[in-house]
């Protein structure tokens, strides 16, 4: 699709991104049908709260698993790419505790329903209920941080052979497009805010851009955050499990890891960048990077922050009914930004 200003851009992708929709919801007994028409499954529905599709826990009469339907407003091919990544890492990695698809009573990873209220069929899937502790909410060693750096650079390796015909798609949060949504900027009314997002967008232009045709690029997670990374603390092997693939996308390596540093950034005010390093101190001693790309993924993890920032500040435009519940949630965000720009960046050294 053709785009002729930024901000074209930016509508042509969030509406490609799922961003733009507010999607209808099936009835909890219509999925209950669904699981029992084609899988077999019976129990009690919960349903969980997600951006895009539609979420629940199934717990059955043995086990308890996770139970997705997409928005009709998202091309069922976007959602062949996430089963198919799924697929491919059971399949050559099985050491990595990935979720793992349930097949259908008919032997599918994913069940195609048929369109009834939006220009897609929707798609149902289901998967085993990974048990483990949300990273986000435990207060991890300089060693566990360590170990899930590590566990990032063995997925992205796993994921080197991997490709789709929508791999290329075009995603709001990949960090390729981020020189482009500067008009974003025309949503953020604080002064000292707008300065320094200007400082970040400045940054990224003159250090990241040159770059992006030359960056070692592949299908990655996209979203190997602290919401989406299970861990057990009693473990020696922390990393308990790696969830939620609906961001996958092609993209340099370094966007990759931004997503890990920039949920980790500030949140220590006396060190604002010691946890995001631990992190990066165990994807590199797994992965290493040359050093163009090591300068490149400070100023990344940084845009990264600001993008969610950003972005948060835009849908609160978009959705006035929860612009103040949305702004509350990029507060710490900016705050965070302020911590770690007023602190020199760190130097990077790729393990030999």
């Amino acid at each position: 699709m053709d785009v002729s200003t930024d901000s074209d851009f930016i509508d042509a992708v969030a509406s490609e991104s799922g961003l733009l929709t507010s999607p209808s919801q099936l009835a909890d007994a219509t999925v209950l049908e669904l699981l029992e028409q084609f899988y077999d499954l019976k129990g009690t529905l919960i349903r969980i709260p997600t951006e895009k599709d539609e979420t629940f826990r199934l717990h059955g009469l043995d086990e308890t698993y996770l139970v997705k339907v997409s928005s009709a407003d998202e091309d069922p091919l976007i959602v062949e790419l996430q089963t198919a990544i799924m697929e491919h890492l059971e399949q050559t990695a099985p050491e990595l505790p990935v979720q793992r698809l349930v097949r259908s009573r008919s032997g599918d990873p994913q069940v195609l329903l048929t369109a009834t209220d939006g220009p897609f069929s929707r798609v149902l899937r289901v998967m085993h209920f990974m048990p483990g502790a949300l990273l986000a909410n435990q207060s991890a060693s300089a060693g566990q941080l360590h170990s899930v750096g590590a566990s990032l650079a063995h997925l992205g390796l796993a994921l080197q052979g991997f490709d789709h015909p929508r791999a290329d798609r075009r995603l709001l949060w990949d960090l390729k497009h981020f020189h482009r949504l500067r008009p974003f900027l025309a949503y953020v009314d604080d002064k000292q805010k707008r300065i320094l997002a200007e400082q970040i967008f400045n940054q990224f232009d003159a250090k990241v851009v040159p770059l992006l045709d030359t960056l070692s690029t592949q299908v990655v997670h996209g979203d190997f955050s602290p919401f989406n990374v299970l861990v057990d603390p009693d473990k020696p092997d922390y990393v308990a499990g790696i969830i939620d693939f609906g961001d996958v996308v092609r993209t340099p390596v370094i966007f990759d890891v931004s997503v890990t540093l920039a949920n980790l950034l500030g949140l220590d005010p006396e060190n604002p960048w010691e946890q995001a390093l631990h992190v990066m101190d165990g994807f590199l001693s797994i992965r290493p990077l040359p050093a163009r790309e090591l300068e490149a993924l400070i100023i990344s993890a940084k845009a990264r922050l600001l993008l969610r920032a950003l972005i948060t500040q835009w849908r609160a435009s978009q959705l006035p009914q929860r612009r103040e519940y949305l702004l509350s949630h990029s507060k710490p965000d900016w705050e965070r930004l302020a911590l770690t720009a007023a602190v020199p960046a760190p130097k990077l050294h790729s393990t030999p």
